[in-house]
């Protein structure tokens, strides 16, 4: 956690150095309200349990202050479901659209998340991993349907919870698919019908994963890598802004809600699990004239370690990108940030890389 607040502090002192000569005029020199048109997923697992669980519970305060401020700067809160529905519509150009997430059903949810949440009108999507529920300090089926009559969307999670990236690469899909079929009948029990989103267990996935999930009908499964959902965004690799007491504070919440999609048409390789390269090499094909190449930064594990290589060719940007030193966590993130040429916005993206030999 160290190190991800160095990152924070290291990318804000960035943000306020560009912002003194950053402008807000397009070349065309028409006025840009930044944000249109994408959609900013907020990622909550419990809620006034940060003596319990720091890293992954966001105090009262902190919540109350979340959703005050999307109320004061007119944001409309959408499910995720409706939210990539306006994205197709081809409307999304009209509202700045944000979506509250939460994993795994906590109590917390229920007792602490839902009367603030109906105060101010928002409704949440609530991923379900289906084999804790009604456990000590989880939601019972009672209270989720009561969720889902709300007007909540109900999403899985997978029954077990599971790392199933621990299996032999032949095994994956098959242990993956054993356990959503559980997950779909327990749905189809407890409240009548089965899911058609899905946020993976620990935000670790691979391609054989997403296959499985289109094939049993899902529309779109969320990770647990930060970024800015836009029309162009993989439904089956969604990115989310995690909120918790460290990172929960007004100011960066605010920081993200201002991110824009990187737009990102290629990420190589597909699969996110760390071989025999290590450090990997990233790469990614971008289609956006308006990043500045000179101001792109990279970063790991929330620490500016790491080397980039820039080239364009015919409109597309290809950045090459790879870490100074060997990875030595189950999970570490690569994230790349970059101002736009006018200096009015930032664009962020990050990737997520596995190591399942190492133990969480």
């Amino acid at each position: 956690m160290r190190l991800e607040s160095l990152f924070y502090l290291v990318f804000a002192v960035f943000v306020i150095t560009l912002g003194t000569w950053a402008v807000s005029i397009h070349a065309a020199g028409e006025e840009k309200e930044p944000g249109k048109g994408q959609v900013r997923a907020l990622m909550y697992h419990h809620f006034g349990m940060e003596d319990r669980y720091p890293s992954t519970s966001v105090s009262m305060e902190q919540f109350e202050n979340h959703l005050a401020y999307l109320d004061e700067n007119d944001f409309t809160v959408l499910t995720l479901g409706e939210a990539l529905d306006w994205v197709d519509s081809g409307k999304a150009e009209g509202e700045n659209i944000a979506v509250i997430t939460i994993d795994d059903g906590y109590r917390s949810v229920w007792d602490n998340a839902l009367p603030l949440l109906e105060e101010y009108g928002y409704k949440a999507t609530v991923f379900i991993a289906t084999e804790p529920v009604g456990g000590s300090g989880y939601m019972d089926w009672e209270q989720i349907r009561a969720l889902q009559d709300k007007g909540f969307e109900i999403g899985g999670h997978s029954h077990t919870h599971g790392y199933f990236l621990n299996r032999p690469q032949g095994e994956v899909a098959d242990v993956f698919e054993a356990d959503l079929k559980k997950l779909h009948e327990t749905f189809e029990a407890h409240l009548g019908e089965v899911p058609t989103l899905y946020a993976y267990p620990f935000g670790e996935f691979e391609p054989a994963m997403k296959a499985v999930l289109k094939d049993h009908g899902y529309e779109a499964s969320a990770a647990q890598k930060s970024g800015v959902i836009y029309e162009g965004t993989d439904r089956f690799a969604m990115p989310r802004f995690p909120m918790n007491l460290r990172f929960g504070d007004l100011d960066g919440f605010a920081e993200k809600l201002a991110m824009n999609a990187m737009r990102v048409v290629e990420a190589a390789p597909e699969k996110p699990v760390v071989g025999e390269e290590n450090p990997p090499i990233l790469q990614l094909r971008i289609d956006n004239k308006e990043i500045n190449t000179g101001g792109i930064q990279c970063f790991v594990a929330g620490l500016p370690e790491c080397g980039i290589d820039t080239s364009r060719e015919d409109g597309i940007l290809t950045l090459r990108v790879r870490a100074e030193n060997e990875l030595t966590a189950r999970r570490t993130l690569y994230t790349i940030t970059a101002p736009s040429i006018d200096g009015s916005r930032w664009f962020w993206y990050s990737y997520s890389w596995v190591i399942p030999e190492i133990e969480e």
